[in-house]
C-alpha cells in the first residue's frame, strides 16, 4: 500500500483461524513424530503434547512402545531439519489403566516450539464430520484420502472413524478434523480406526501430571462450516472500520505524531490485507446457507469498502513520507479526508445492515 512507508505490513491477529483441515494439518505436522520401538519391533506415530525447557512429552498408542519401561525407543520429528533419531523413554509416572495410550519423554530439539492450539471442540465432533490422518505406513504427512466420524466418544473414551482402506502403521498418530485433533489411533480394520479421545487423554494427564499437558483448543473454523463466514466477515469488517476511522481521523488533523501515523497505518494495512483474503472466500457459503438477498448485500458492501480504500491508496509514497517526516498532514490530504466522511458513514451503515442479516442465519 503506497500510504505506508515506515511501517511493514502485519498479518491479521485474530483469535480465530479459518484454515481448511489440510492447511491446519500441515501446520500441526510439526508436533508429529515417527516412533520405532526397537526391542518391541513395532512402529507408529505420536503427538507432542507438552514439555519443559529440556524435555518434550509425546503421546502415542501403548501397544506401539510395549509394556516394558526398559525397551529401546527412537523418535524422528516429521518436520525436523535433521533425520537423526532421538532416544525416548516411557513416562513411568503416567498410568493409562486399560486405555491403549502411553507417554514418552525425549530431549527437546534445539529451537523446537510446541504448536499448542491443536484440539478440536468435542461438541463439534459429531457423526459425519470429516477426518484426516497425519501419518500412516511410516510416512509423515496428510494421508491422501479422508474418513469421517462414525461414532463419537463412547463410555471407554473411544471414537470410531470410518476410513475405507485403512492401512497399518498409523497407530499412535493423531486424527484431525477441520476443528482440530480428535484423538490418537489405537486400532484399525480394513474399514475403520479406533481413536482414543484427545479430550480424555488431556484430562487424564492433567490429573496425574499437572502442568505437563500444553495443548489447548485449536479455535479453528474450516471454511466449509457456515460459521466461518459469520465469524470471519464480522471480524474483518469490524477491524476495517476501526482502523479506517482511526487513520481517517488522524489525517484530518494538521499535526500528525509519527508513532500514531506508524501504528494507524500498520493497523490499516493489516485490516485491508485481511479483507482481501476474505472478500471472495465465502460467496458459495452465503448463497447456500443464507437468504438470496445476503450475497448481493455482501457484494455491495465490499465494493463500497474498496472504493473507500482507493482514496487511501491514491495517497502516494511522497504524501506518506511528507506526513511522517514533517509530522503534519498537508492541506490537500486533510481536504480529501473530509470529503470522504459521508462515504465512510454510508459504508458503516451498510456494514451494520449486512452484519445484522449475516448473524440471523438459522442453524443447519
Amino acid at each position: 500500500m503506497a500510504l505506508v512507508v515506515a511501517a511493514t505490513a502485519a498479518t491479521a491477529a485474530s483469535d480465530t483461524t479459518f484454515l481448511s483441515a489440510e492447511e491446519f494439518g500441515e501446520q500441526l505436522l510439526a508436533n508429529v513424530v515417527r516412533i520405532r520401538a526397537i526391542d518391541h519391533q513395532e512402529h507408529g506415530f505420536g503427538l507432542v503434547v507438552g514439555g519443559t525447557q529440556r524435555h518434550l512429552l509425546i503421546a502415542t498408542a501403548r501397544h506401539v512402545v510395549g509394556g516394558s519401561q526398559d525397551g529401546r525407543i527412537e523418535v524422528m520429528f516429521c518436520k525436523a531439519a535433521s533425520e537423526k533419531p532421538i532416544a525416548a523413554e516411557r513416562v513411568g509416572e503416567f498410568n493409562a489403566d486399560a486405555a491403549d495410550v502411553a507417554l514418552l519423554r525425549v530431549a527437546r530439539p534445539e529451537g523446537f516450539s510446541v504448536r499448542t492450539r491443536a484440539l478440536a471442540d468435542e461438541a463439534l465432533i459429531v457423526r459425519g464430520v470429516g477426518t484426516w490422518l497425519l501419518g500412516e505406513a511410516q510416512q509423515c504427512g496428510l494421508a491422501p484420502r479422508n474418513g469421517a466420524v462414525a461414532y463419537p466418544r463412547d463410555d471407554r473414551d473411544n471414537l470410531r472413524i470410518e476410513f475405507p482402506g485403512a492401512l497399518g502403521g498409523a497407530s499412535g498418530g493423531p486424527v484431525l478434523s477441520g476443528y482440530g485433533v480428535v484423538g490418537l489411533i489405537t486400532d484399525a480394520s480394513d474399514l475403520s480406526y479406533i481413536v482414543y479421545s484427545a479430550a480424555a487423554l488431556a484430562a487424564r494427564v492433567a490429573v496425574q501430571m499437572p502442568g505437563a499437558w500444553q495443548l489447548e483448543a485449536a479455535r479453528n473454523i474450516p471454511p466449509t462450516d457456515p460459521r466461518a463466514a459469520q465469524v470471519d466477515l464480522s471480524e474483518t469488517l469490524n477491524l476495517y472500520l476501526f482502523s479506517v476511522r482511526n487513520l481517517h481521523g488522524l489525517l484530518q488533523q494538521p499535526a500528525v505524531p509519527q508513532k500514531l501515523f506508524f501504528d494507524f497505518s500498520r493497523d490499516y494495512n493489516t485490516a485491508i490485507n485481511r479483507f482481501r483474503d476474505a472478500r471472495d472466500r465465502y460467496d458459495g457459503a452465503l448463497s447456500r446457507h443464507w437468504p438470496s438477498n445476503v450475497l448481493p448485500m455482501w457484494a455491495a458492501v465490499r465494493d463500497r469498502l474498496w472504493a473507500v480504500h482507493e482514496v487511501f491508496w491514491k495517497l502516494n509514497a511522497g504524501d506518506a513520507r511528507t506526513i511522517f517526516e514533517t509530522k503534519s498532514s498537508p492541506p490537500e490530504v486533510q481536504a480529501r479526508m473530509r470529503s470522504l466522511s459521508s462515504e465512510l458513514d454510508t459504508l458503516q451503515s451498510g456494514i451494520t445492515d449486512f452484519l445484522q442479516v449475516l448473524n440471523r442465519r438459522s442453524s443447519p
